[in-house]
């Protein structure tokens, strides 16, 4: 599979994958960087014949399929053979349209006041970036309708229905098939969300509802996010940490060394516990220390990852 060091110290009912129907939240820092677990994650779900969706904001195809053979995985047979999708997540979001303040303007403005008449939808208004967006207060009430917490960045919309799609295609092809498989969806780095201009709380609705979206096919969704304490007074990457953390089942933080660097350990994995995983031990749900909340260090090697406790690397030893 993956790391073998780490395999002991995640959730063990469903060993190797994660238990489905939850979330696990993965944040990082610029010095240690997160990405090392999301690989470990997409090849033991690949090498267990699992549907992989993987949201690349911050890498891109050939590097997760280059460390993917350092790990004896081969994306591309996976991707013909349907298990593996890679969306290339800024390319859904081009023309990287931040929010967009015309819409706004619109909102803001104040609405007269109108007689009760039958309704009639009014005309789609075209952006700059010519993307056509029908006002919410007139759209049909349909269940494809947007979320109309994300009205705001059409392109956040787009983005979730080409997901929704995905996802919705890769489920039924798994009904269809001798057994039914299990699903991942991966989002590599939601703080570049912030970095191109949408706000915390339009990037908190998406993982909401991909959350949701993720859930009602029984599947498990995995999020990083970057957790630098210089950030922590920026208030939206801040709020996005917060309200990540708020959601998740489990979460694992990645960060460096509180000694410094070492040669033999390059830092340390805290397990933790998120609300929904709280929620669902008080009311039974989760066997006792199925994940332990615990604090552990790594060391990054070429084509492995060496998972310890505290104090018994190799050097020390």
């Amino acid at each position: 599979m993956g790391y073998a060091s780490l395999e002991s110290h995640l959730p063990s009912s469903h060993a190797p994958l994660l238990p489905p129907g939850t979330f696990l939240s993965i944040s990082d820092t610029q010095a240690s960087d997160g990405n090392f677990l999301l690989h470990h994650f997409v090849s033991n779900y690949i090498k267990a014949d699992q549907n992989v969706v993987l949201v690349g904001l911050a890498g891109i195809l050939v590097h997760y399929t280059m460390v993917g053979r350092k790990l004896g995985v081969n994306l591309a047979t996976a991707r013909t053979k349907g298990n593996f999708q890679f969306v290339d997540g800024l390319t859904q979001l081009t023309d990287y349209a931040a929010p967009n303040k015309e819409y706004l303007a619109k909102l803001a403005e104040p609405k007269p006041a109108t007689t009760t008449s039958t309704a009639t939808p009014s005309p789609p208004t075209t952006t700059t970036t010519g993307a056509r967006i029908t006002r919410p207060a007139a759209a049909a009430a349909t269940p494809l309708a947007p979320p109309k917490v994300l009205s705001y960045s059409p392109k956040l919309v787009e983005l979730y229905r080409a997901l929704e799609g995905i996802i919705q295609e890769t489920a039924s092809k798994t009904k269809t098939g001798p057994s039914e498989k299990q699903l991942v969806l991966i989002l590599d780095d939601l703080s570049v969300l912030l970095n191109c201009g949408w706000p915390c709380r339009d990037v908190l609705a998406l993982v909401r509802y991909l959350k949701l979206l993720v859930a009602k096919f029984n599947g498990t969704l995995i999020t990083l996010v970057h957790a630098d304490g210089l950030m922590a007074e920026e208030v939206s990457q801040d709020g996005l940490v917060k309200g990540v953390f708020y959601e998740a089942d489990y979460i694992i933080d990645v960060r460096g060394l509180d000694s410094g660097g070492s040669r033999d350990v390059h830092g340390q994995l805290s397990l933790l516990h998120g609300p929904g995983y709280l929620l669902r031990q008080r009311s039974g749900q989760v066997r006792e220390n199925e994940w332990p909340a615990l604090t552990l260090h790594y060391k990054i090697l070429d084509n492995n990852v060496e998972v310890f406790a505290k104090g018994y690397s190799s050097g020390v030893l």
